[in-house]
């Protein structure tokens, strides 16, 4: 038989493990905000499909560049570099679209949720791979738009060499940024948003969302 501090801590269990399904329920959309949360999803597909597009075409674009530029080496590795970025955007983009179309609305609240939150996980990380990685690869963007635009026949590889070093040291002085100053952001909820997207703070609350969310479908 149980004695009385027994039942009493069990009790306490019991009652930490109830909170935390309400609290985690209380997060957990609602019938009446699925068909918001669709109508979003909708939006967000013709927006991906848009940009999946536009990336495309700056795809084609570069591979044409690298075609014409091949014998130059000069010109090739920026347009390679370049064209690389370019795929790995166009990439996400399509499976950004592929995740929002996988949804099933008919499914359970927390299933939903659960997948909503996998999408969340899946943009910030391709916002921060955007953001950090452009800061490397805009140089090498600039050189082909000159080439082409202005008829470019040469540049200072030493230029080149520095600005990718400058770009990858905007790196960390970004996150750093980010996490000292998105707090004082609140006058622009687009920017603070952004830069905790950079500062990991929004990355790190979604993943631990999903992982409560896990261990409430394991209870």
């Amino acid at each position: 038989m149980f004695d009385l501090d027994e039942m009493k801590q069990a009790w306490a269990q019991h009652d930490r493990k109830l909170d935390e399904c309400i609290r985690l329920n209380r997060q957990l959309l609602s019938r009446e905000n699925l068909n918001g949360a669709r109508s979003q999803m909708q939006r967000l597909t013709v927006l991906l499909g848009m940009e999946a597009a536009g990336w495309f075409v700056i795809v084609v674009l570069l591979g044409n560049f690298m075609y014409y530029n091949i014998s130059i080496l000069r010109f090739a590795l920026p347009g390679a570099a370049a064209d690389l970025y370019a795929i790995g955007m166009f990439g996400v983009m399509i499976r950004l679209i592929v995740e929002v179309q996988r949804i099933d609305y008919g499914g359970p609240i927390a299933a939903i949720q659960k997948q909503l939150g996998v999408l969340r996980v899946l943009r910030i990380r391709t916002l921060q791979w955007a953001l950090l990685a452009g800061t490397v690869v805009w140089a090498p963007f600039a050189i082909v738009v000159f080439r082409v635009l202005f008829g470019l026949e040469s540049y200072n590889f030493a230029w080149l060499i520095a600005n990718l070093v400058f770009g990858l040291s905007l790196i960390p002085l970004a996150i750093w940024v980010s996490k000292r100053f998105s707090g004082r952001m609140d006058r622009s909820p687009f920017i603070q948003r952004l830069m905790n997207d950079i500062a990991g703070y929004n990355l790190t609350a979604a993943e631990g969302f999903l992982s409560e969310l896990s261990k409430f479908e394991e209870n």
